[in-house]
């Protein structure tokens, strides 16, 4: 495919250069007309340019126009119905939150109630227990001694 490019875009070439080499030794008048008949067909062109952007300036413009009454009509009303259960879902969190907040306020003051009102009591006794338990002991033992001697 490449090779029919080629041998096309020399033969193109070949005769730009052969016509130009022709107009150079051609007489004036021929110049003259080849040069009239070029810049008709330069108005033409021009003249096609300027059709083609106006159709396709019109082409964007409805595409354009095509694609706000698209979102009008289907994005944006989805969009405001997630919007919608976004916020629920957010008030939802919100209450919850506020109940975790309430739970973890009640149960550190149980915790601070249990600490103090029982915890504290059974310490205290439980010390008492042992400090008693600790005296008899020593007492005990005080005379221990005396008893080993005598045994032995």
């Amino acid at each position: 495919m490449w090779k029919w490019v080629g041998i096309g875009v020399g033969t193109i070439f070949i005769l730009l250069i052969a016509f130009v080499v022709g107009m150079y030794l051609a007489p004036a008048e021929v110049r003259e007309a080849t040069r009239d008949i070029f810049i008709i067909i330069l108005g033409v062109f021009q003249l096609l340019i300027v059709v083609l952007l106006t159709v396709l300036l019109f082409a964007v413009l409805y595409a354009v126009n095509q694609i706000n009454n698209l979102a009008k009509g289907t994005v944006l009303p989805k969009l405001d119905e997630a919007m919608l259960k976004m916020n629920d879902v957010l008030d939802s969190t919100r209450t919850i939150a506020g109940n975790a907040r309430d739970s973890v306020s009640t149960v550190s003051g149980s915790t601070s109630f249990v600490a103090e009102r029982v915890i504290s009591p059974i310490i205290r006794v439980s010390s008492l227990v042992t400090g008693v338990r600790a005296a008899a002991t020593s007492l005990a033992r005080r005379d221990a001694p005396e008893r080993m001697e005598q045994e032995l």
